[in-house]
């Protein structure tokens, strides 16, 4: 069943992408998965430039990755090669461009089946092929490998993207000889209870009366047919249990569905089907540049010039221009092509200026939906009653799911009462135009995308659009005030579980309220009420961009204390989270204790305290951020147990500042009476999960004492539970602090480098500084310990960089293990360099706790350049340190280093 793949041949290289093997002279090539897909790429597209943003689509499929990612990679893939044979050059930078594969296949296999005629003795065969499946090849290869396993695949991608067209080729090519393909094709249903006849249909079979899907099970088990099921969307829970009730009957029938979203079901496959690839348009200067983006080829194809090798600079840019524009979707870009046909390139640039609405129809026998973009939407507007019309307009202003209620908030608007639209809504919902979901035991309504925007349209041009925004602005608030009443008692994943959707709408509705027909002080009261949303989805950089709204429109100034106050400390988490630490910040936690205190407001004074020590001892400063802290305690009599957040903030600032056994003390207590709490309520009070906080902290002071693996297992729970409630500054917190550097202590770099990735998608997710630079830094101290001396520069600028965007702790530390690196490469010289200043920084002094490990590496340093007595003392004083503190860990490293130098350890 699967499709053969090619093999290339080039010096004495062998590459099998079937087997994911590279072989030299018969022997296996070990090539990490990432550079294996470039090298596949590369060699399938040998002589041709292959761009960036081809590399990133091929082998980052639906992430944003940073360039530096694919240079080590490809960096790394060079040095493979070059390790077997030095002589010959295989991979070429294209400077600005991307990668050229340069040496000469000598033999290539055909990578699919020739096509066979199908038998359509009893099934509905698909629509033809198109003929435009331009990069779309491994898109293909893909689905031909999971048609050979269990379960079915379904193909996800935007309306348009081409998953009807990819599935009818990716059957033709996978079927075996005389094996029948079966077509069903559900958009055209308008009732989730005619998909099961649409597939009885479809494949030539009764449905029984007992059972109605027997008689499709016992032929897709007898004649194995490949079967597509087109357009699942709009019934997509009665398809979901569908499949699943087939795949476990038959797990290994031959499926592929398409739909907008994955049926999410245990028996699927997800592929998702991207738009195609598309320049940038500012970098295009050549036909064959504009040639490398399957967008560019696609919409050439349409227009008639495929072939034609003369076509104008201007043009070409032209083309990539609406290429870029339509952001490569396949059926937009091939409308678009088939209008502008011949069109000089003034008239291609003018044709499209101000929109897309002068698009002709596609051709006349593709389905309608195909036609033009909005053809069947508007023919089922036309039928529409007026009534309905305009609450189809009127619902476009919600940008996710809605209940009833929401509904019923707007029907003003559009001049409706609650009998009319109540009405209304129901006969949208059964002509399919609005989808009906019950989630959580709940009705909620969405307007899939393709109607979401013909609606807005309509919207637009009403006269009752801004009567309808402003209405939706305050049903949000509403909703938004109502969480935050909730926030206060409700457990944190019983909270997130009823308001985590409402984030579509509370960024339309703030977009209105501060837009040139909105009202200010409706968006600050938004922004406020809106805050503990942002604070436990963790959506620190969106929060901090709307409060600075607010504060820019002067809607802030009527606000009482209270709410001044919750706004300024949200404005200083998010500055103190930020990637860089701005000057800004002291003033925001200063401002934000100020208002609490004028409030009277006790808890949310403490809190504001907190948060201050913690970007305190963020910046390196935590013996200031303890005094905060305790100098608060005493004069608002503060009682640390009943504070558990609070409690967890002192316990590891007292670890930082060598106070282990104080540490320990609260530690237990905290786990004794709260590090087992699953439903936490107020998960945003400090930013971080009280469970997580505790275990992380609990792991770092573990490790410190010498319980590498309690502190491993504390690390992991903390880790588990953070992603169990998908919080990423938990998660982040986690590893940063605790998993990773302690495994990293360990030795076991393979466990470090796992965490290390996880981190950095943390960091690429939350824009956080002090994941990006730690994660930055560990990656290249993890190579230098793999014996790759490159990774020392990536140490140590990552520590400039740390330092100079504000987060300072633990840098003291980071540059003693540069120093070692240093050391064990043979420089001493960089070691000292490395290491010489540590000591002297004030806010290094404060983080007393890794001054035992700052002492043991200058005694190293000392004792490699032959100063015996001076490591000694070194040593003696990283002992002595240790030892008071309790750091067992510190004293164990320091007394194995000192019987490396041969000194004394009693």
């Amino acid at each position: 069943m699967t499709a053969e793949r090619a093999s290339f041949q080039f010096g004495d290289f062998k590459l099998i992408p079937d087997r994911q093997a590279l072989l030299h002279r018969g022997d296996a090539v070990a090539l990490g998965g990432r550079a294996f897909d470039i090298l596949t790429l590369l060699v399938r597209r040998a002589g041709e430039t292959v761009s960036k943003p081809e590399l990133f689509a091929h082998v980052w499929p639906g992430y944003v990755v940073h360039e530096h990612n694919l240079k080590v990679n490809v960096g790394n893939l060079r040095r493979i090669l070059a390790a077997y044979d030095p002589d010959n050059d295989y991979v070429v930078t294209i400077a600005g461009r991307g990668y050229k594969f340069v040496a000469a296949l000598d033999s290539i296999t055909e990578a699919l089946p020739p096509l066979e005629a199908a038998s359509s003795r009893r099934h509905l065969a698909p629509p033809p092929n198109a003929p435009y499946l331009y990069g779309r090849e491994e898109a293909l290869l893909q689905i031909a490998e999971r048609l050979g396993e269990k379960g079915y695949l379904t193909i996800v991608g935007p309306g348009g993207a081409g998953k009807t067209s990819i599935a009818a080729a990716a059957a033709q090519h996978c079927r075996s000889a005389g094996q029948a393909i079966a077509f069903v094709d559900l958009s055209t249903l308008n009732d989730a209870q005619f998909v099961i006849p649409a597939m009885a249909a479809a494949l030539g079979v009764s449905l029984s009366i007992d059972d109605p899907i027997a008689n499709i099970i016992a032929l897709l088990r007898a004649e194995r047919p490949i079967l597509i099921i087109d357009n699942c969307e709009h019934v997509i829970a009665t398809t979901a249990a569908l499949l699943e009730r087939i795949s476990h009957n038959v797990p290994d029938a031959h499926i592929i569905a398409t739909s907008r979203e994955p049926l999410r079901t245990r028996s699927e496959h997800v592929l998702h089907l991207s738009k195609l690839s598309f320049p940038e348009t500012s970098k295009i200067t050549s036909l064959a540049e504009a040639l490398q983006y399957p967008a560019v080829r696609l919409f050439l194809a349409k227009a008639g010039h495929s072939d034609d090798p003369d076509l104008e600079p201007a043009y070409v840019q032209a083309v990539a221009e609406i290429c870029a524009r339509l952001d490569g979707l396949p059926l937009a870009i091939e409308l678009a092509a088939g209008t502008a046909g011949s069109f000089t390139t003034h008239a291609l640039t003018e044709l499209f200026r101000d929109g897309f609405g002068a698009m002709h129809r596609g051709p006349r026998d593709a389905p309608l939906r195909h036609q033009t973009l909005e053809a069947a939407l508007d023919w089922s507007y036309r039928l529409l009653p007026e009534q309905e019309a305009v609450l189809l307009a009127l619902l476009s202003v919600f940008a996710g799911r809605f209940s009833a209620d929401d509904a019923e908030s707007i029907y003003a608007a559009g001049g409706l009462d609650p009998m009319t639209g109540r009405d209304a809504l129901s006969q949208l919902v059964a002509k399919s135009l609005v989808s009906a979901d019950v989630i959580a035991g709940a009705l909620r309504y969405r307007l899939v995308e393709s109607t979401w925007v013909y609606a807005s349209q309509r919207l637009l041009g009403s006269h009752h659009v801004e009567l309808a925004k402003r209405m939706f602005a305050f049903r949000v608030l509403a909703r938004m005030q109502q969480a935050e009443r909730e926030w206060s008692y409700l457990a944190s994943r019983e909270w997130l579980g009823r308001y985590s959707d409402q984030l579509d709408d509370l960024r339309a509705a703030i977009r209105w309220a501060f837009g040139d027909c909105g009202d200010a002080r409706v968006g600050t009261d938004l922004v406020v009420a809106a805050l503990p949303l942002w604070q436990e989805l963790s959506a620190f950089q969106e929060m901090l961009g709307a409060i600075e709204q607010a504060l820019a429109s002067g809607g802030d100034d009527e606000l009482p204390p209270l709410s001044r106050a919750r706004m300024h400390m949200a404005q200083a988490w998010a500055m103190t989270l930020a990637r860089e630490v701005r000057p800004q910040t002291s003033e925001a936690w200063r401002e934000s204790i100020r208002f609490a205190s004028v409030a009277r407001d006790g808890d949310l004074t403490l809190q504001a305290v907190c948060g201050q020590a913690v970007y305190l001892a963020y910046s390196g400063r935590p013996l200031t951020a303890l005094r905060s802290m305790q100098a608060f305690a005493k004069s608002a009599n503060v009682d640390w147990h009943e504070v558990p957040g609070g409690m967890r903030f002192l316990a590891h600032d007292e670890i930082y500042a060598g106070r282990l056994n104080s540490a320990d003390a609260r530690l237990q207590f905290l786990r004794k009476t709260w590090a087992r709490a699953e439903d936490e309520q107020g998960l945003s009070r400090f930013q971080v999960d009280l469970s997580v906080a505790i275990n992380l902290s609990s792991s770092l002071l573990a490790w410190l004492r010498g319980a590498s693996e309690v502190s491993a297992e504390l690390a992991n729970c903390a880790i588990a539970r953070a992603e169990s409630l998908d919080h990423m500054i938990s998660l982040g917190n986690a590893i940063c602090l605790a998993a990773l550097p302690t495994a990293f202590l360990d030795g076991d770099l393979v466990q470090a480098e796992d965490l290390r990735r996880r981190l950095t998608e943390v960091a690429r997710r939350e824009s956080v500084g002090i994941y990006e630079g730690t994660a930055d830094f560990f990656a290249g101290a993890i190579a230098a310990a793999q014996g790759d001396y490159d990774g020392l520069e990536r140490m140590a600028a990552s520590i400039d960089a740390l330092w100079t965007n504000g987060w300072r702790l633990r840098t003291g530390l980071y540059r003693g293990f540069l120093a070692e690196a240093w050391l064990r490469a043979g420089d001493e010289d960089r070691a000292a360099r490395s290491l010489s200043p540590v000591l002297d920084w004030r806010d290094v002094r404060e983080e007393r706790w890794s001054h035992p490990e700052l002492w043991r590496v200058a005694a190293l340093i000392a004792g490699q350049s032959g100063q015996m007595d001076r490591a000694e003392r070194y040593f003696r004083r990283g002992l002595n340190r240790s030892e008071a503190m309790g750091a067992v860990a510190f004293t164990k490293r320091i007394k194995a280093s000192m019987a490396k130098l041969e000194l004394g350890a009693s």
